[in-house]
């Protein structure tokens, strides 16, 4: 992922909808842009979302909602891209 794609996809990020769950949860990515925690979070209609934890104080996790993703680990790979570019 190149750093204009990251961009327009950090434009996108929201908070998880309603009833959504985390079902994948990927390792911590740390750098100068702070601690992150890439997961995939399932919603209601059956597809993921990429999810990002930021670690620390008042935090609370986003979602990447421009592209739903039908597998976990599809969800999760993106998720840990968007983790690696927000740490940087």
């Amino acid at each position: 992922m190149n750093f204009t794609n990251c961009l327009s996809a950090t434009a996108l990020l929201s908070s998880p909808p309603p009833g959504s769950v985390n079902v994948l949860v990927g390792k911590r990515v740390e750098g100068p842009g702070g601690k992150w925690i890439p997961c995939a979070t399932k919603i209601a209609d059956g597809s993921y979302y990429s999810g990002l934890f930021q670690v620390g104080p008042g935090k609370r996790q986003v979602c990447a909602a421009d592209m739903p993703l039908h597998c976990p680990n599809e969800a999760l790979s993106r998720a840990t891209e968007l983790a690696s570019a927000a740490a940087a």
